[in-house]
């Protein structure tokens, strides 16, 4: 590997750690923000205003620069994915840690490269090897554990199985939005589908939450404002960005097995900001997790 490429290489991963290490961060942001009496939709709604103007002035620029028109078919497709990955996912995500831990949020969204090859192979008929149906097992074990971890500290059955129910609809959203992006971004390009996607995801989410809250909603206490605005600069705008270029870089199963320090960043944020326990059956479940995803992604 010579010198350019070495360079190209370690700036993909530099890239994909600091964005994943934004990306840990946001459930810890979201736990602490609702101690303020906030709900998910205007939590949600308040992220993404302070994040569209920074997707709305790459959208503007990118009109100043001379590449292939997008059919119509593509723009609404570029909606639509934006609106199954930052809108229908986030939601889903956001509403799921008002019941759960923000560690097992984080594990529970960490499964998604096993969910798109669950999603490849019953839409594709793609065939799953020996060593993938290991991988799956491995990681949904690890998924279990920290799961019955957290009904033993809330003492509630539903409440856990709610919360993990939502995060889990959060992730197979945000699964069937890689499987149906994957052809579409090396097409029309990374930056400007992360721009169009994600400024169709904001009209989204302030839409459904001034229409389902109201605007009266947009009225919080003072420090929900500073974490929304950390929300929508440090843990959307900045690491969606990133980890797209990341991705260019260095592909996307090295992006998962990179990714794969993540889930303990934010457990051991959590225990640090939010004073979640940190047991030994949580690090056992984290590590099968993270095992059988960096499993898959070799694989892959």
């Amino acid at each position: 590997m010579n010198s350019e490429k070495t360079e190209q290489y370690t700036k993909g991963i530099i890239c994909i750690l600091i964005g994943t290490c934004c990306f840990a961060a946001k459930g810890i942001l979201i736990k602490v923000a609702y101690r303020y009496g906030v709900t998910a939709t205007p939590l949600l709604m308040l992220r993404m205003l302070f994040a569209l103007p920074f997707y709305a002035g790459v959208a503007i620029w990118l009109q100043t620069q001379e590449q292939s028109t997008l059919s119509r078919v593509e723009i609404w497709q570029i909606i639509g994915l934006g609106l199954l990955s930052y809108y229908i996912s986030s939601l889903f995500d956001f509403m799921g840690l008002q019941y759960i831990s923000a560690g097992l949020e984080r594990l529970i969204l960490y499964v998604y490269p096993t969910l798109v090859l669950l999603i490849l192979a019953f839409v594709k008929h793609k065939k799953i090897s020996s060593t993938e149906k290991l991988s799956l097992a491995i990681a949904y074990t690890g998924m279990l554990l920290v799961f019955i971890h957290d009904i033993k500290l809330s003492n509630s059955w539903e409440t856990t199985s709610l919360g993990s129910g939502l995060v889990l609809l959060s992730t197979i959203s945000f699964a069937s939005f890689i499987v149906l992006a994957g052809d579409m971004i090396p097409r029309v390009g990374s930056l400007r589908f992360t721009a169009y996607g994600m400024l169709s995801a904001c009209v989204g989410v302030i839409a459904h939450n001034l229409i389902v809250e109201g605007t009266n909603s947009i009225c919080q206490p003072l420090p929900v404002y500073g974490l929304a605005f950390t929300l929508g600069i440090f843990c959307t705008v900045i690491p969606s960005f990133l980890m797209n270029e990341g991705i260019r870089i260095i592909g996307s199963s090295r992006t998962a097995i990179l990714g794969s320090f993540g889930p303990v960043v934010t457990l051991f944020l959590g225990a640090w900001v939010l004073s979640e326990s940190l047991s030994p059956t949580q690090l056992v479940g984290a590590a099968l997790v993270i095992g059988g995803v960096a499993l898959t992604s070799r694989k892959k």
